[in-house]
This record gives C-alpha cells, sequence and structure tokens, in this order.
C-alpha cells in the first residue's frame, strides 16, 4: 500500500480502455501514465524529511466543525435536503459549498488519524450535498490512512468490499447504475479532444485557470469550457484526468502529469501528521480525477497547501531536482512533436 499514488495512472490506463477509446487515445494514456510513473520515482528520491511541521489540533478541530456549520447552514437556507432532491443542489452557494471541501477534508483525515471520531461526521454531513465526488474523495481519504496500517488482509478485503458497496449505494441515491456508460462517455470525450485539438492545445491555460477564477467572477468553469470545445452548451463535461490539461497545452500537458507525480513521490514520504492529512486528501482527489480531473478551486489549494508542506519537511536541492525533471519531459515532449 505504500506505492498507493500508482493506482492513479494504473486506474487511468484501464478506465480508457475499458471507455473502448481509439488506439491513438490509449498510446497517449499511456505516454501520460507513464510520465507520471517517471515523476513519481522522481520525487522519492528527492532529498528526506528533516523536520516536522507542527499545528494544534484545535485548528483542525475547528476547521471541521466550520465545515460542518456550513454543510448545516446551507442546508437551512435552502429549506430542503439536496440528496433528497438532487436538483435543488444547483441553488447550492459555490463559495461556500468550496469552503466545505478545503476546510472539511483534510481536517476530517487528519483528526480521524489522531483516533478522534468526530471525524467521521464530515463523510457523513457532505454526503447532504448530494455530489458524488466529495464523498467518494472523503471515503477514500479516510480509509487509505487506514489501510496502510493494517497487515490483516482480510481486514483490507472486508473495507474494499464495503466501500464498493457505499459507491453502489451513492450511485443509486443518484438514479445511476450504468457504471460502464459513464465510463465509455467520459472516455469518447478524451477521445474527440486528442483526435480534434492540436498537439500544442487549444484554450492555452484558459480551461484550468477558470477553475480559480469561475469561483470568485462567475463565469464558464472548466468542465463547462470542454462541453463548449465539444459544441454542447448549459452542462458541465468530464474528460478523465488528462482531458483538461491536454485541451490546454496538447502534448506539452505531459509535464503537468510528470509533476503530478512528483508531488505524490514527495509528498508520500512526509512524515508531520499536518503533511500526511494534505498528501491523503489530495491522493484521494487524485484517484476520483481519473475520471471527474483535477479541475477545482479546493483541490488547487490543497495540492498548494501539500507542496508548500513538503518544501519546509524535505531536506534537499528541490528547485534544481524539479528544473532536471521538468528539462528532461521537454525534451521528450519537443521529440514527440519532431
Amino acid at each position: 500500500m505504500k506505492d498507493t499514488p500508482l493506482l492513479i495512472p494504473i486506474l487511468l490506463v484501464f478506465f480508457v480502455s475499458v471507455g473502448l477509446a481509439r488506439v491513438k487515445t490509449i498510446a497517449i494514456t499511456g505516454l501520460f501514465a507513464l510520465a507520471f510513473v517517471y515523476g513519481y520515482r522522481k520525487g522519492e528520491k528527492l532529498g528526506k524529511p528533516k523536520r516536522e511541521v507542527k499545528v494544534r489540533d484545535t485548528i483542525f478541530l475547528a476547521m471541521l466543525l466550520i465545515s460542518l456549520f456550513i454543510i448545516l447552514f446551507q442546508i437551512l437556507i435552502l429549506g430542503e435536503i439536496p440528496l433528497l432532491d438532487p436538483q435543488i443542489r444547483s441553488h447550492l452557494n459555490p463559495k461556500m459549498t468550496m469552503l466545505t471541501y478545503l476546510l472539511g477534508l483534510p481536517s476530517s483525515v487528519y483528526l480521524f488519524m489522531k483516533g478522534r471520531k468526530i471525524a467521521l461526521l464530515y463523510p457523513i454531513l457532505v454526503s447532504l450535498y448530494a455530489y458524488r465526488t466529495p464523498i467518494l474523495v472523503s471515503l477514500i481519504a479516510l480509509t487509505v490512512p487506514y489501510l496502510e496500517t493494517q497487515k490483516d488482509n482480510r481486514r483490507v478485503i472486508i473495507v474494499t468490499i464495503s466501500g464498493l458497496f457505499l459507491i453502489l449505494a451513492v450511485s443509486y441515491l443518484r438514479g445511476s447504475l450504468t457504471f460502464l456508460t459513464r465510463i465509455q462517455g467520459t472516455t469518447s470525450v478524451l477521445d474527440v479532444i486528442v483526435k480534434r485539438c492540436s498537439l500544442s492545445g487549444f484554450y492555452k491555460g484558459k480551461l484550468q485557470w477558470t477553475g480559480v477564477t469561475s469561483y470568485f467572477v462567475g463565469g464558464l468553469g472548466p468542465r463547462s469550457l470542454i462541453a463548449k470545445y465539444l459544441g454542447v452548451s448549459g452542462v458541465t463535461i468530464t474528460a478523465t484526468l488528462i482531458g483538461g490539461m491536454y485541451l490546454d497545452f496538447g502534448l506539452l500537458s505531459i509535464i503537468e502529469i510528470t509533476l503530478l507525480g512528483l508531488y505524490y513521490g514527495i509528498t508520500k514520504r512526509l512524515t508531520s501528521e499536518v503533511g500526511k492529512a494534505f498528501y491523503y486528501s489530495t491522493l484521494a482527489y487524485g484517484i476520483v480525477g481519473v475520471e471527474t480531473g483535477i479541475l477545482d478551486l479546493p483541490t488547487y489549494l490543497m495540492f498548494l497547501i501539500g507542496a508548500i508542506i513538503a518544501w519546509r519537511e524535505i531536506d534537499g536541492d528541490i528547485r534544481k531536482s524539479i528544473s532536471n525533471v521538468i528539462a528532461n519531459v521537454l525534451s521528450i515532449g519537443k521529440s514527440r512533436e519532431g
């Protein structure tokens, strides 16, 4: 379980293959998966932890309580529970919802690792929003650290099976159990992007940047821009982990996936409780992001905080090492374009 981040490239290739993607799409996905593994292995060798960032438990407890209060406050304002009527979730305040995720997920993981059962309130209450992603992310983020401490394989199997049943239950409540159809639909979007988009990309960074700006100034979000590229309006569309990257920068976005692998290779070795909390939180988003992509402000901020913590804790010439990785990836990207 120590190499859990490698589930991301494995699931990505599996997802696209099961989705019956074209050969070119599978080949590019495989290339991106290899770039992730390359960055991950480099990150494993980058320095060593020399200090621990310390944060008081009361800070994370306050973060969790604020997050839970926001959930209950929004439901009180709506007068209805989105889980019982998913259509009303569109009336949730996006800024407050963003704070729910940003404050609630890492704080619940931190407190869970400290043995505080109050942490389990977060996945229960966030499910009231009726959004599938935060539920799955929360369950994964809380389950992985537990599994990594288990030596009894039977417990691992029981927890895994229980997790699958929970996923089925969530999908049932949302009115859909057509997993294969969903996979094929998402993969077909990636197919179109790979076929139509030039090797240098289309949006040139605008797509991923709207994951930040849309929370503050409104307008189309990244998944709406994917839909716009496909000629569809009024909906949001996911395109796997690499779809948004590729639509922004084409083949050069291999740098992004390499840096993502580098991040996980570094942060998995963090020794502080706060470092581990953000590692497991972002790891969960990476696993779920195989389908949904990593395109939202709260996720960006969690990765940023995780990277800052790693910068503080890891001993080594990080700038030089990252520059070398980017230089190597750029040379690979140029040779591919040629």
